[in-house]
């Protein structure tokens, strides 16, 4: 629904406003002492709870928050939704950022799961959605061109440099001379995601720009705000919410890992999923309002931009922060298991550059089945 036929607060900002009273709350308990610093199990699950949903509110409503304003300012600018959906998406990224450090400064290992694992979770949600892809007479959905493009090729780069570093860890586990990834190395793979991701983009808006003129949807500025104060009222509320969600949920991964002891592949598990919720709204009410070029550059970048901005920044971040990535078991399966994850998406749209059922029933099972090996044999 567009913003000019909306009356009063839009349900996002009422979530959000419950989120951020739920932090206040926190806060103020924790200053006061009235919450002791050694808790039984019960209550102590209780108040982890209650930060992860103070995080995770206030995470919902910056994403949507910083979402609007890029569609605020791409109908100033006249853009259409494939490119506002692609920036958007990038902007969005911002609240995974700010969770990503707070997770490092609580456990470096739990934040590299963690941006590992969402990319599992986000082919998944990709399989799924394309069973909602609208059809052609047989039962076929025609990708848009930059991403049959632009976005095989990038997972092409992505499969291959996951088959790379998962044969490396694997071969390291069985020397001993080598048993982590120290800040040089981190560093050099960051660097290396973060120059194909410049590419990708290049290459995402180069094929763009050759599509048909009428296959682009261009965003009514009639129907939005568009003055400076109204998109950067948005911009500004969407970097407060991430800096608060991001800190109760590190607050909840701290209580998780260190002081309830769960393991930690199925708590990145956990943070990814609930952490990308707001992801899944946005796709879902992008597809709603039938914007399939929002929708799909959220669902096809949440793998992405994952593996090529989130990943490294998160690399990125641990060696800046003198921290190692132990090669472990735990290290070495989530890494090598990205590779059937790129390989199967590439297959699937580089065939025909189509999606049928058949297609995304396929996708489900493999990365179902790749979730349940991470979730119970993982051993971490």
């Amino acid at each position: 629904m567009a913003e000019a036929n909306q009356k009063g607060i839009a349900t996002w900002a009422w979530v959000m406003l419950g989120g951020f009273a739920l932090w206040i709350l926190l806060f103020t308990a924790h200053l006061l002492h009235l919450i002791p610093e050694e808790l039984a199990l019960g209550p102590l699950i209780f108040i982890s709870a209650l930060q992860l949903l103070a995080g995770l509110t206030l995470i919902q409503g910056a994403c949507e928050a910083l979402i609007l304003g890029v569609e605020r300012l791409g109908a100033r600018y006249r853009w259409d939704s494939f490119i506002a959906g692609t920036i958007g998406e990038i902007v969005s990224t911002l609240p995974e950022f700010v969770v990503i450090i707070f997770i490092v400064q609580v456990d470096a290992l739990a934040a590299f799961l963690v941006a590992v694992v969402t990319i599992y979770n986000n082919a998944l949600v990709f399989s799924v959605y394309s069973f909602f892809l609208p059809k052609d007479v047989k039962g076929k959905f025609l990708m848009p061109e930059p991403i049959t493009r632009a976005g095989t090729e990038v997972l092409i780069a992505g499969s291959g440099i996951a088959l790379v570093l998962g044969l490396v860890f694997l071969t390291l586990r069985t020397e001993t001379h080598k048993n982590e990834l120290v800040g040089i190395d981190l560093m050099l793979v960051a660097l290396i995601l973060f120059v194909v991701f410049g590419y990708y983009l290049h290459s995402l808006m180069h094929y763009y720009a050759k599509t048909d003129q009428e296959k682009k949807a261009t965003l009514d500025p009639a129907s939005r705000r568009t003055g400076w104060i109204a998109i950067g009222a948005m911009f500004v509320l969407g970097i407060l919410g991430a800096f608060l969600g991001g800190e109760s949920v590190s607050a909840f991964a701290d209580s998780a890992l260190h002081r309830m002891n769960l393991p930690q592949v199925p708590t990145a598990l956990i943070l990814a999923f609930f952490a990308g919720v707001s992801e899944y709204v946005i796709v879902y009410k992008a597809h709603k309002r039938r914007l399939m070029g929002i929708a799909l550059s959220n669902v096809f970048g949440g793998i992405t931009q994952v593996m090529f901005l989130v990943f490294p920044f998160t690399l990125a971040v641990i060696a800046l922060s003198g921290d190692i990535i132990p090669i472990n078991f735990a290290t070495t399966i989530v890494l090598l298991l990205l590779f059937p994850v790129f390989f199967v998406l590439f297959e699937y749209l580089e065939e025909d550059h189509t999606l049928n059922n058949l297609d995304a029933a396929g996708m489900v099972g493999i990365f179902v089945l790749i979730l349940y090996v991470l979730l119970f044999m993982s051993g971490a």
